[in-house]
């Protein structure tokens, strides 16, 4: 298995780990539930990148793709709920907003696992496996996930505009956590394969999740209150 791999899948579990610990803190709670659920697809996108690049057949090279595209498509869902959530409840969500939500779910999904409308062709190398891309699909993506990590960070900036204090520092590491791999693990993950047609140096995002990782340890366990 490639250094990189290993490394991804390490990185996946340093993910997956924090994601359970953050849910197990409070498992009742909104802000709880919707933020593991946002580590955990960061962990799944992260692994099933790993496993992608390993695989040896053509089939599961095209599974490990939904997989890893699907999580990457769902990740803004629960940040943007757990943004208006978080530190305290925002807007209430009307069935107009669920509606929409499922919609764009739904939509978005039906362009991740339909061959062609964003996955043109599976290249299969050893270990370091690669795709080309559809630029109309990957781009439709594009919007899907912008427009949800954008209005998510809109949220978090209003709320650390209008607070002071101890919720005013948490909000700043949040957004200091989440805005590395927001930032970083977007552009390798998003950008450069929208510019080049293929997945590219994609793998380079997950290891910003590191980032992300070392703040919220600090912030969980080291942060006098």
């Amino acid at each position: 298995m490639s250094p990189i791999n290993i490394g991804l899948i390490f990185v996946a579990v340093l993910n997956l780990g924090m994601a359970l610990l953050i849910w197990l803190r409070n498992p009742k709670n909104k802000i709880n539930i919707s933020f593991a659920l946002t580590i955990f697809f960061l962990a799944t996108w992260t692994f099933s990148i790993s496993v992608f690049r390993e695989a040896t057949t053509v089939l599961g090279a095209w599974i490990w793709t939904w997989v890893q595209n699907g999580s990457g498509a769902l990740v803004v869902i629960p940040f943007f709920l757990f943004t208006n959530y978080f530190p305290h409840q925002g807007f209430r969500f009307t069935l107009l907003h669920k509606f929409v939500i499922g919609i764009s779910i739904s939509v978005v999904l039906w362009v991740v696992i339909t061959p062609g409308l964003w996955t043109e062709q599976i290249v299969l190398m050893p270990y370091a496996n690669d795709y080309y891309n559809n630029r109309w699909g990957l781009g439709y993506f594009t919007i899907h996930f912008y427009t949800y990590l954008i209005y998510s960070f809109y949220l978090l900036y209003n709320k650390f505009s209008n607070s002071s204090g101890f919720t005013r520092k948490q909000i700043s590491i949040v957004m200091i956590a989440m805005g590395a791999i927001a930032i970083f693990g977007s552009f390798f993950g998003v950008i450069v394969p929208l510019i080049l047609g293929r997945v590219g140096p994609y793998w380079l995002g997950p290891y910003f999740s590191i980032i992300m990782i070392c703040f919220l340890v600090y912030f969980i366990f080291f942060y006098k209150k």
